[in-house]
């Protein structure tokens, strides 16, 4: 994992952006911007995997149409990626053309660049060539050694075109074309012409217009020469483009059966955003209307084996086969991998078809007869193949088949012109349909290497590496690299040694997306005729075979694939005359193997694998209780494996979790120094060799966070000191950027030792990456820890031993401390201090004589103000606040009660002068001038210390962000805790973030760490990428125990800012009052929440109401829910979505995010979820979880005021989502996108359960952090809540308690339309809701006495971790029945919607009814 806690979401930003730029096609500013962050050097590694996701967008920024200045980013971006181009780059010689022959565009810096280095002949519209003649050039990303034969002879200026069509391209495009809207009805409904064929042509011409094809909109000028069959190409486009905004309002609003089918049917056309809600609007057909699915729509959807199950039954007592049957079963076949049952079919009922039929099916059949290597039938059947990309490709590999390498050449040349052409009507259908277009282009560059390597021997060993290369890079799409490996078998047979890793791995990727029968073909195809000892092939396929044994639980069949896994080992043992007792008695230990010395990496490696596998397979035949046996080789065999192939991962960490279970399960404890040298040792071995290898960045923080549990928790052990110094040595510094926090939060540790070897490691970090290690360490300098503090300073006194390092240290703590100072004013920091003295109820409830003590430091920076600030505070405050603390010592020493009285009375007026200028800044417009409260940050010069959380260690230090300058002014926001929006200059970009005082963030920042392994563990998963699902994760970064940044969110509302302006534009605020009313059990008819007598007194209310018997409550709530239809939500998404396609795609990407954030935040016990603390993405509505203060299941397990729901997902949401989602359901979401995301993001996780407990393990004994709270204590946000959106009331100047903001503020939040603002102090229910993680600063002087005393100990830790642990196996709170997926999912799902859980909570700030 990177140091740049970015690198874990790098690869789902390109999707995020590409989004953006879908859904504002003619922002210009979105694409300036969008076009600029993918041209960012951070990004280059995700692009290079993603290029069928951005390369249709770069296409679209091409266009003749765009601003220039849109051209311009469009093209460096192209330079940026010119490399990754290189087998695509004939996409680009059309758009390019056109630029070319633009005047104005011609001698563009960016233009002449683009052609030069792609190495590409552009001729201008004066038939000059553009840039330096070829032979002049170097191309820099050629991956071709031999020129290949030229495409074409003939010169532009030889070339054949019409006059009229050189004046048109002469001239700009149009600005902007008629949208299809607009031209076809102003054609359609345009007054009858007495000739029929004027009118024709008018709709003829607006649709070539509409279609938004350059070419086309060029040819709508050409008037008659223009050709009839380019209206085909024009009408599809138009169609997909044509909005049918009322026909989606109708049947969502009327569900009847002829208005859900075609609901199905407009889910599938909208692409893979609606596949999701077609799929689950195609169930409700069939179990509510009884409607039997069309094969065809499942085939649509990509569920291809439920589509041959669906035409099976359908095909039923049909004697013959129908064309829809046919059709349907060949596109199947093809998409599993099952080509010779295509075949087969396509042999007996081919013939029988008419020709309209053959030519929509030929593409089916010949690629079948392609795959069988029937080259004469696969010719018959092309022959009915409509034109196209497919058509020349298949011709060309006839050709080099047939040896006609000229012929291929022809046909290869022709299918990459027309690979443009397919990318241009596919871009709005949507990116997964363009890659098919960008994969043939691909498979086209191939296709010209197989001929190389026929025809020029010499060349076959580059020609091999580079399609292994390639092969790894490339997108892992099975039916693409069948086809690949399909090309690559002209040239070579499929037994080639060098290539058998790449079918292998093809095998297994078809294995495990269900083409089983694809998998086993290939095995076939590369088994050699005498396969030798070890043989990979058959060892792959004894993997799936025991894969089969195991999802049947066929434990005979299992025993027996084991048995010939042993046999398969033993076979090998003898080929290379290896003793196999002799090698296994040297599995345990820590000495390295003598028996294999002199033997070769590969057997090494070979041998790895198999014992690996054994001890696997030896572990599930065993089951549990191998870990307690002794005779059991399990721990041996992995130990063995790890020694045999130390550079593998798998075994190595492996090692470590089996050696800590046998650690554990029998019962030793860290005194035991032989049992700690057995098992601990050679764990941490296993761990710092994880560590070491070159994984996935998620692999590599799995095991370093196991590894700095592990090492803290048996530091005190000698050997284990020594074993760690060992490894240290032998690892280099850079995996353990990404377990920065982990380390410095450990710093303070009491153990001598332990803490000498942490700081020489972190040393060694500094000394590599001093700009990485220097924010964390200044926010360590800031705890309240003597031990912490002192060795973050000997760490920082290192780095000042390096160059520059002085001036780095210098510069961090004077931007820290600044920052601190600008994030809470004196103003501010006193009212806090105030409030805290001022007792609630009785005077005498204050120790008064601890108080001096308390406030002391602060006493005395009175009396030396640093800045224009402080001094005006000192004026205003300063010789109360000194009175008071000298009353305050005499009171100390007297004890004299009638002090207080006078103390009291000036306290509470001061508080109020204090808030009634805080009050102030309130005001719309506020903001601080850094001239006054931080000059210091202004005369920041020649910076050398780096944008925090901008700093990527895989970056030139030249190319890092350094800070520039601060912006002079400081916004403040207008919640309670008044954050700053602060704008950070560097010399790459401004950075803007959130600046907040009164709050510790650490816990915040584990959070997101978290939430950036979880998006990696996504990425990994195909279900997952292919949805973009992912978690919304932002940069934290404290600054201090108090105080912290937060990345500005752009574009956010909250959920429940959302509904009450909705609310309010609609007029129906009243609702809001009935709502409260019914939940209180007042009349809703004659409620006044504005009443003055008796006053309306929230936390009273509170306290009788969670007094109430439950059925009270679900009846309350009941009525809450009877005043409204709960639709708001749902309107807003409507109301604010410029079109049907972008209304979907949204309300998809609502329902996935809430989805990943719900199953998310209830393994991790989020709590604490009231509509302010999710944000709303108004540009693509993802949902966005902030403010963590509730963790673990705090909140679910208090005695007052439960929050029992396991997340939120309120009948205002679920209406949001699609309407099969809970049409004809008792339980809303119980099917479509949310539970389909739902579904795979728990898949993933309880695959990763043991990555995910690494990581949580790491956080909970995190001795910074304290992440408990009381069981009787609800979440003091969720008061702050129902102080922001409840009932309005009159300020009456009295001291209010505070109340903790959300974390991160959105930019475009509503002005507040408050529904309550009760101040009524007659409960303490302000003493029962507080949060510990937040508030942890104000409780007590001593920071760490707060965590040793009430934080988390290792029995709790243990009992979380459990908890935890039980979720990711698939049980339910005190259940011991295991669950599946699907039904762990439906039962949470119906606990959020269950009214008798939704009722039990604080509901005036979490407003179940919403």
């Amino acid at each position: 994992m990177s140091g740049n806690p970015h690198y874990h979401i790098i690869h789902r930003m390109v999707p995020l952006i590409c989004q953006a730029l879908i859904a504002a096609p003619e922002d210009e500013t979105v694409w300036l911007e969008g076009l600029r962050m993918l041209s960012n050097p951070k990004l280059k590694a995700a692009l290079n995997l993603t290029s069928s996701i951005w390369l249709p967008l770069l296409l679209r920024g091409l266009e003749i149409a765009r601003p220039i200045t849109v051209i311009q980013s469009a093209l460096r971006l192209l330079d940026h990626v010119s490399e990754i181009l290189e087998p695509m780059k004939i996409c680009l010689v059309k758009p390019l053309r056109v630029l070319g022959k633009e005047e104005g565009l011609e001698d563009m810096e960016e233009l002449i660049h683009v052609i030069e280095k792609l190495d590409l002949t552009i001729w201008n519209r004066e038939k000059q060539l553009i840039g330096r003649p070829k032979e002049s050039r170097t191309a820099q990303n050629s991956q071709a050694n031999t020129p290949l034969p030229p495409l074409s002879n003939v010169q532009p200026s030889q070339k054949e075109q019409h006059p009229l069509l050189a004046e048109i391209l002469a001239h700009n495009l149009p600005p902007k074309s008629r949208n299809v809207q607009q031209a076809w009805s102003q054609t359609l409904l345009s007054s009858a012409h007495d000739n029929p064929k004027v009118w024709l042509h008018n709709l003829f011409q607006a649709t070539l217009e509409a279609s938004s094809i350059p070419e086309l909109v060029i040819a709508s000028k050409l008037g008659p020469l223009i050709h009839e069959e380019l209206f085909q190409t024009a009408f599809m486009k138009c169609y997909l483009l044509l909005e049918s905004d009322q026909s989606f309002k109708e049947a969502e609003t009327f569900p009847i059966q002829e208005n859900v089918a075609n609901l199905v049917e407009t889910n599938i056309r909208v692409g893979s955003a609606g596949y999701d809600a077609a799929w689950s609007t195609l169930l409700w057909l069939e179990n509510d209307w009884q409607v039997e699915p069309e094969p065809m729509w499942i085939t649509q959807l990509s569920h291809w084996q439920q589509a041959l199950e669906a035409q099976d039954k359908l095909d039923e007592g049909q004697e013959e086969a129908s064309f829809s049957s046919f059709n349907t079963r060949m596109i199947c076949y093809h998409a599993l991998g099952a080509y010779q049952q295509g075949y087969e079919l396509a042999q007996n009922l081919f013939e029988g078809l008419n020709d309209h039929e053959r030519r929509n099916t030929a593409h089916w059949a010949t690629a079948a007869s392609w795959h069988m290597g029937d080259f004469e039938t696969m010719a018959d059947y092309l022959a009915f193949h409509p034109k196209g990309t497919s058509k020349s490709l298949y011709k060309a590999v006839i050709d080099v088949h047939n040896g006609q390498y000229a012929s291929a050449f022809h046909h290869i040349s022709k299918a990459q012109s027309l690979s443009y052409d397919e990318v241009q009507v596919q871009l709005d259908i949507g990116p997964h349909i363009a890659h098919r277009s960008l994969a043939k282009t691909e498979l086209l560059i191939e296709l010209q290497e197989v001929i190389q390597y026929k025809s020029q021997p010499e060349m076959r060993d580059n020609i091999i590496n580079t399609w292994k290369t390639r092969f790894k890079k490339s997108h892992a799409d099975p039916n693409t690299w069948l086809k690949r490996l399909e090309l690559w078998s002209l040239a070579v047979p499929p037994t080639t040694f060098p290539l058998q890793n790449c079918f292998l791995n093809t095998a297994k990727l078809c294995e495990s997306s269900g083409m089983s029968h694809a998998a086993q073909t290939i095995l076939r195809k590369i088994t050699p005729k005498v396969p030798p000892p070890g043989c990979k092939v058959e060892y792959t396929r004894l993997r799936f075979d025991w894969k089969t044994a195991y999802q049947k639980q066929d434990l005979p069949g299992m025993q027996h694939v084991y048995n010939r896994l042993i046999s398969h080992t033993q076979e090998f043992l003898q080929h290379i005359k290896i003793d196999k007792e002799e090698l296994e008695m040297e599995g345990l230990g820590l000495q390295p193997l003598s028996v294999m010395a002199n033997h070769t990496k590969l057997d090494h490696q070979i041998l790895a694998r198999r014992y690996y596998r054994i001890a696997d397979w030896i572990a599930v035949l065993q089951g549990p209780t191998w870990a307690s046996d002794e005779d059991s080789q399990v721990l041996n065999y992995t130990s063995l494996a790890s020694k045999l192939d130390n550079s593998w991962y798998t075994p190595a960490f492996a090692l470590a979790d089996r050696s800590i279970l046998v650690f554990e399960t029998s019962g030793y404890s860290k005194s035991d120094a032989i049992a700690v040298s057995s098992y601990i040792i050679p764990a941490l071995r296993g761990l710092f060799l994880a560590a070491r290898t070159k994984e996935n960045p998620d692999f590599v923080i799995k095991a370093l966070l196991r590894l700095v549990t592990l090492w803290f928790n048996f530091g005190e052990s000698t050997a284990v000191l020594v074993e760690v110094e060992s490894q240290l040595s032998l690892t280099s510094v850079e995996p353990w950027l990404s377990a920065l926090p982990q380390l410095i939060a450990r710093l303070g540790t009491p153990q001598k030792d332990l803490q000498y070897t942490l700081i020489n490691l972190l040393k060694s970090i500094a000394s590599q990456y001093p700009h990485a290690v220097i924010w964390p360490l200044l926010t360590a300098t800031q705890t309240s820890k003597v031990e912490h503090q002192d060795a973050a300073r000997v760490i920082m006194s290192f780095i000042c031993t390096m160059p520059d390092g002085i001036r780095l240290v210098d510069q961090a703590e004077l931007v820290g401390k600044e920052l601190i100072r600008t994030s809470a004013s004196w103003m501010e920091k006193w009212r806090g201090l105030i409030e805290r003295a001022i007792p609630r109820q009785h005077m005498m409830d204050t120790a008064w004589h601890e108080i001096p003590d308390r406030w002391e430091l602060d006493i005395e920076s009175l009396k030396a103000p640093e800045t224009p600030d402080e001094e005006q505070f000192v004026q205003m405050f300063g010789e109360q606040l000194l009175q008071i603390d000298r009353i305050l010592h005499r009171y100390k020493s007297t004890r004299q009660v009638s002090l207080l009285e006078f103390v009291y009375r000036e306290l509470y007026k001061l508080y109020g002068d204090i808030e009634a200028q805080l009050n102030q800044w309130k005001l719309p417009g506020t903001k601080l001038h850094l001239a006054s409260t931080a000059p210091k940050l202004l005369s920041l010069r020649n910076c050398v210390l780096t944008v925090r959380g901008q700093y990527d260690a895989h970056l030139k230090l030249d190319d890092q962000a350094f800070i520039d300058s601060f912006v002079p002014f400081v916004d403040i926001l207008s919640s309670k805790q008044l954050p700053r929006k602060l704008v950070i200059r560097s010399y790459t970009s401004d950075y803007t973030f959130l600046l907040k005082g009164n709050e510790d963030l650490r816990g915040d920042e584990r959070i997101m760490q978290l939430f950036n392994l979880i998006n990696t563990l996504l990425n990994h998963s195909s279900e997952a990428f292919s949805r973009n699902l992912h978690l919304l994760p932002y940069e934290v970064i404290p600054l201090s125990p108090s105080a912290g940044l937060v990345s500005w969110v752009s574009n956010t509302q909250q959920l429940q800012s959302m509904i009450q302006v909705n609310r309010a534009k609609n007029q129906h605020s009243s609702v809001n009052d009935k709502e409260v009313a019914s939940l209180l059990g007042h009349d809703p008819d004659t409620f006044d929440p504005k009443r003055e007598h008796p006053r309306f007194d929230p936390p009273a209310e509170m306290d009788k109401y969670d007094k109430l018997p439950i059925p009270t409550k679900i009846q309350r709530l009941t009525a809450a829910l009877s005043h409204s239809t709960q639709s708001d939500l749902k309107d807003v998404l409507w109301q604010k979505s410029p079109s049907s396609d972008i209304w979907i795609r949204r309300r998809t990407n609502f329902a996935r995010t809430v989805g990943v954030s719900s199953f998310v935040g209830y393994i991790i016990g989020l709590g604490d979820r009231h509509g302010s603390n999710i944000l709303i993405d108004q540009l693509t509505w993802g949902a966005l979880h902030i403010d963590f203060g509730d963790l673990f299941g705090v909140a679910h397990d208090r005695s007052f005021l439960p929050e029992k729901v396991p997340f939120r997902l309120t009948r205002m949401m679920t209406n949001a989502f699609e309407l099969a989602s809970r049409g004809g359901l008792e339980t809303p979401g119980s099917r479509g996108t949310f539970k389909q995301a739902s579904l795979i993001v728990m898949n993933v996780l309880r695959d990763s359960r043991s990555t995910l407990l690494a990581m949580l393990e790491a956080f909970l004994y995190d001795p910074l952090l304290s992440w408990t709270t009381s069981p009787d204590e609800p979440s003091h946000a969720g008061l702050a809540a129902a102080q922001s959106c409840t009932i309005k009331a009159k300020d009456t100047g009295k001291a209010k308690k505070p109340h903790v903001p959300i974390h991160v503020v959105p930019s475009s939040l509503a002005p507040a339309q408050s529904i309550m603002r009760g101040v009524g102090t007659g409960s303490d229910v302000y003493n029962q809701i507080d949060n510990s993680l937040i508030t942890t600063y104000m409780e007590t002087d001593s920071y760490m006495a707060r965590v040793s005393s009430t934080g988390m100990t290792y029995s709790k830790a243990l009992q979380v971790l459990a908890q935890i642990e039980r979720k990711l196996i698939g049980y339910h709170e005190d259940s011991d029945q295991l669950l599946s997926i699907n039904k762990q999912v439906q039962e949470l799902i119906e606990e959020a919607t269950d009214l008798k859980n939704l009722s039990q909570g604080y509901v005036l700030g979490w407003i179940p009814q919403w």
